[in-house]
């Protein structure tokens, strides 16, 4: 008679089929996924840093226009050395053409893109710095790509106006 903690014979059998080649199906049906989210994540990434780097350009160029004098030269010769401080402080990652600068009285206008601060009617006398620029990014996984337009924005009070 037969042990009854015995096992049966078919039950000690190995199987038929194996599971060593399930973990290679698996990886291959991961690693897409797996690469996509990654890609994805370093490109946001590298878009997230050149949106910081553009911020911190047109900050630079509002500071440097608001201590800037405008002297005897036209307007137009100001905004152009602005401009180019923005350029030059992007590390040329910003093209010329996309920079806005403007040099306004606070009117309620939308200059550049940009309205004025609240309170800036307060103060009709005072000048006010207006700086924008835009730059492409590129976000990609692997079948799609996003390219959203990056905005850095700023208004500075012009300082040669309070005495």
């Amino acid at each position: 008679m037969a042990d009854a903690y015995e096992m049966p014979s078919s039950a000690r059998r190995q199987p038929l089929r194996t599971e060593r080649g399930s973990v290679f199906l698996e990886f291959a049906m991961v690693l897409p996924l797996f690469m996509a989210l990654v890609l994805g994540i370093y490109t946001g990434g590298l878009a997230y840093t050149n949106k910081i780097s553009l911020v911190e350009a047109v900050r630079e160029g509002a500071r440097y226009g608001a201590s800037l004098p405008v002297g005897a030269d036209p307007v137009t010769t100001w905004e152009t050395g602005v401009r180019n401080r923005v350029v030059s402080a992007s590390g040329g990652e910003v093209a010329f053409a996309d920079v806005c600068v403007k040099f306004v009285l606070p009117t309620g206008g939308s200059d550049c893109g940009i309205t004025d601060p609240p309170g800036a009617s307060n103060e009709p006398a005072v000048h006010l710095v207006k700086v924008s620029a835009t730059k492409q990014a590129k976000i990609e996984f692997f079948f799609y790509t996003s390219q959203p337009v990056l905005r850095g924005q700023i208004v500075a009070r012009f300082e040669r106006d309070t005495g």
